[in-house]
């Protein structure tokens, strides 16, 4: 899929007067005759419909009649779950079928991680935090007096590397925050280089920052992002290095450290459907448990939610963001403590 679309930005940028015909269409026009030769009772319109506009959307192509069946029908249930989730927690959260809808529930969970608690000592306690009382109402990293720290958002793709994204988007922010500009770093080279980790089966963002701190880090343009595990690159310009990091031990904590400080990379229980066809809204899902399966950074928060950075794409979620309940350790944001990299 990721080969597609960039063969498709190629094909746009040296055939941009080419005749549209010559794209493929990716729909199926024979589907509901495959439908039938499977013995699948004919579908309502809808499920036809969507199923061939999210083909058309996310470039899908599948081998053989039996994947396109099979794919339709995983798809049908999503969006059944996506509509009964959309009444449920109507005016509150909405949600949408998204790049993840053709796969089953253990397919999806392969995107995310099992990382495993640090319980080193090594972070530095916060010097100085703001009085709870004088707290900013909200904070937005992306919007401070006119600046922006926070670097677009990324896609990780089928790999399990939000650890290696959410080390690297933190400690982008640390860099402008500190008058160093705003660029992409390399989640590809903490991908690559991070010794404690299963790669793309998941790792523990402390060990990325271990990484960054005794090798520094690269730009993501020197050392770019391909989807999958590399050989480590040890001879490319270093353009940051942090010194330490620093643990939010309570929700409190880390709302004083994000409103003096920047961006903090967090670790939450994202193995549920709530949060993989998320749109929009604050997002409070008490059935999520609190072991952590996703990493991703908090940029902000407003008086009762976090923002969240992931790293789905802009088609997900809020052009890529996620806002969700503050102060009730949703999905166990607080539980593997939020840690903030220090320059």
């Amino acid at each position: 899929m990721f080969l597609k679309i960039w063969l498709l930005a190629i094909f746009f940028v040296h055939f941009g007067c080419a005749k549209p015909n010559l794209l493929p269409s990716y729909q199926i026009s024979d589907l509901d005759q495959i439908l039938q030769r499977h013995h699948i009772p004919t579908p309502d319109v809808k499920y036809t419909n969507a199923f061939q506009n999210f083909l058309v959307k996310y470039l899908r192509e599948y081998p053989n009649e039996y994947e396109i069946v099979k794919r339709f029908t995983i798809f049908s249930r999503n969006l059944d779950l996506v509509e009964r989730y959309n009444k449920e927690d109507a005016g509150k959260v909405t949600y949408e079928l998204n790049d993840f809808s053709d796969l089953t529930e253990e397919e999806w969970k392969k995107y995310l991680m099992t990382p495993k608690p640090d319980h080193s000592e090594k972070s530095l306690k916060p010097k100085t935090l703001i009085d709870k009382k004088n707290l900013p109402n909200s904070v937005d990293w992306r919007n401070v007096n006119g600046t922006n720290h926070v670097t677009g958002i990324k896609y990780q793709g089928p790999c399990g590397s939000c650890w290696a994204f959410a080390t690297a988007a933190a400690i982008e922010s640390a860099v402008s925050i500190s008058g160093g500009g705003l660029q992409s770093l390399s989640s590809q080279q903490l991908l690559d280089c991070t010794v404690v980790s299963d790669k793309c089966g998941g790792g523990e963002p402390v060990e990325a920052l271990k990484y960054a701190q005794s090798h520094g880090i690269t730009t993501a343009h020197n050392y770019p992002y391909y989807f999958w595990t590399t050989k480590c690159r040890e001879t490319v310009p270093t353009v940051a290095r942090i010194s330490s990091w620093m643990k939010a031990e309570s929700e409190d904590e880390m709302a004083q450290i994000v409103a003096l400080n920047g961006p903090m990379i967090v670790c939450a229980n994202f193995a549920t459907n709530k949060n993989r066809f998320y749109h929009s809204g604050i997002a409070e899902d008490p059935d999520c448990g609190t072991e952590p399966t996703h990493a991703l950074i908090v940029i902000g928060y407003g008086p009762d939610y976090w923002i969240l950075k992931n790293t789905y794409s802009k088609v997900w979620g809020e052009k890529g963001y996620m806002r969700v309940k503050r102060d009730v350790n949703w999905c166990g944001i607080n539980t593997e403590k939020p840690l903030l990299p220090i320059l």
